[in-house]
């Protein structure tokens, strides 16, 4: 998150969404004392867990004292269609796994095995809220609070260049961030069909239960693979298994795989509660 108080303007940085072009543009020529920014890692004692400190949920951002800033500022963030997100985090967790690893994202290019493994541990990860997997969160959790957008105006990676050009006159944001930005960032047009990147039909699965709140919210549309390809879930069975985990069956309390998926939990001796995600979000601040 980059906080610029001479412009009374922070940009929150949802993982894998241009957050490294946007960063250096909204930092360009900032006056000593004018900006602030949450980056890299550290340990949290009010949430007992290591986190992100440039891609903070909103209900872990609420517990530093910068949160403030977005109750009296504009606040930007920017958007991306959710299946080449999820293409580009798992490209990120094996970026960040190790040199050789890195080497190889770089090179050929994530192979079938590396992403299969990626999507086989998301669950837990997203539940245990890893910084090792929070490239893939959905996108809503660093906008909203709960229900409750946070954002001013939302970039869309495939328009980012004319998006920002329009926000920068709106905002009228300094002449050497708009030449900046007319020279680095581009539109980013997602494909239509096929899905980009190629995703086999268990990997679009798993993509439409975790970011079903992003497609609404978004406006993105949910598409499917031109055919089934070879290493879908029945040739994968861990992929199976991340989509039970996703969506547990009607299981006593204390054989669910992952509570907060469930949508009823009962227990034993009677009392139940139900899981309430709320639908049809405001994108922005502007829209409610």
């Amino acid at each position: 998150m980059i906080i610029r108080h001479d412009l009374e303007l922070v940009f929150l940085h949802v993982p894998k969404c241009a957050g490294k072009e946007l960063r250096e543009i909204l930092l360009l020529e900032a006056p000593a004392q004018s900006n602030e920014e949450l980056f890299n890692f550290s340990y949290s004692p009010i949430l007992h867990r290591h986190v992100d400190l440039a891609h903070l949920p909103m209900a872990d951002l609420i517990h530093w004292p910068a949160y403030q800033w977005l109750e009296r500022y504009t606040v930007i963030a920017a958007v991306r269609d959710p299946y080449e997100r999820l293409g580009s985090a798992a490209n990120e967790y094996f970026r960040q796994r190790s040199r050789a690893d890195e080497a190889i994202i770089n090179g050929p290019g994530i192979t079938t095995a590396m992403r299969r493994h990626y999507f086989s541990q998301l669950p837990l990860g997203h539940s245990q809220r890893d910084p090792r997997f929070i490239h893939s969160l959905p996108m809503t959790w660093f906008t909203h609070l709960g229900p409750t957008p946070m954002v001013d105006q939302l970039l869309r990676c495939e328009s980012l260049a004319d998006d920002f050009q329009q926000l920068a006159s709106q905002l009228n944001l300094p002449l050497e961030m708009r030449e900046l930005a007319q020279a680095s960032l581009r539109n980013r047009p997602f494909a239509s069909a096929p899905i980009a990147p190629a995703l086999s039909q268990a990997e679009v699965d798993i993509a439409h239960h975790l970011y079903a709140q992003d497609f609404a919210t978004f406006g993105y549309r949910q598409r499917e693979p031109a055919a089934r390809q070879a290493g879908d879930s029945a040739t994968a069975p861990e992929l199976t298994q991340v989509l039970a985990s996703l969506c547990p069956a009607n299981l006593p309390s204390h054989a669910i795989p992952l509570l907060e998926r469930a949508e009823t939990v009962q227990w034993h001796w009677g009392p139940s509660s139900q899981r309430q995600e709320a639908e049809g979000l405001a994108p922005t601040r502007s829209t409610t």
